[in-house]
């Protein structure tokens, strides 16, 4: 009795084993994924002005090159959602408006500063084509990170912030959203070439002035747009 329950056990879990192993390869033969590369460049609009002893000062980012790099998984034939991240410098440079020119070595320091986004979005694809060229737009929630370098926390250190002879600056964390537009034109069956543009919001980094290093303060107020410009390609994977 014992030995034909063993047996029946046995028998049992190697055809739970079979269907599952059945089920698992149908998944996997019906799954599709869009791996993504793109490079390009991006613009942040943040000018800021802010007041320290009595002198007024300017702050922007230089526009920089930037890469992205994703994931998409097809919903249906027309929505994806998308993980994505982007990299990319994007100094700040401080501008001391009472010197003048102010584009003299004497007026302008600069912080190198380097820019992670993380994205996740849902991208929808319209539902026809204009020659060839499929038109989409994105929307979704962010994590940034805005990072001076090692040698910008050094300069602040060493030379100070506006008029504060030194200042301890950090990286700033922000949450936010994007919102996008795109192409996307099939090449072959699985490539396509994309072309895309996107604005991640957040609020302005402070690069954690104050603080109680130093009394060195930088007042920000509003939104910072970080516009995105890239084009590249998508390898779709999976079923077709």
């Amino acid at each position: 009795m014992m030995k034909k329950t063993v047996q029946g056990l046995m028998v049992l879990t190697a055809l739970l084993w079979s269907t599952g192993g059945v089920q698992a390869r149908d998944l996997f033969k019906n799954a599709q994924l869009d791996v993504y590369g793109l490079v390009g460049g991006s613009t942040i609009v943040d000018a800021q002005y802010f007041n320290s002893a009595g002198r007024l000062y300017h702050t922007r980012f230089e526009p920089s090159p930037k890469f992205s790099l994703g994931i998409a998984v097809p919903y249906n034939k027309f929505l994806s959602i998308e993980s994505g991240f982007s990299y990319g410098p994007n100094d700040l440079v401080l501008t001391n408006t009472n010197v003048f020119p102010h584009t003299s070595p004497g007026s302008v320091t600069v912080f190198p500063v380097n820019v992670y986004l993380g994205t996740l979005s849902a991208v929808v694809h319209a539902p026809f084509s204009a020659h060839k060229f499929q038109p989409y737009v994105e929307g979704g929630v962010e994590y940034d990170r805005f990072s001076p370098t090692q040698s910008a926390i050094a300069s602040a250190i060493r030379n100070g912030w506006a008029s504060t002879s030194t200042a301890l600056i950090n990286h700033n964390d922000k949450f936010g959203f994007s919102l996008g537009v795109g192409l996307d034109r099939k090449l072959t069956k699985r490539l396509s070439l994309r072309i895309d543009a996107r604005d991640h919001v957040t609020s302005s980094p402070a690069f954690g002035l104050p603080n109680s290093y130093s009394n060195a303060f930088y007042t920000v107020k509003g939104r910072c747009n970080n516009i995105v410009y890239t084009a590249g390609f998508v390898y779709h994977l999976g079923k077709m």
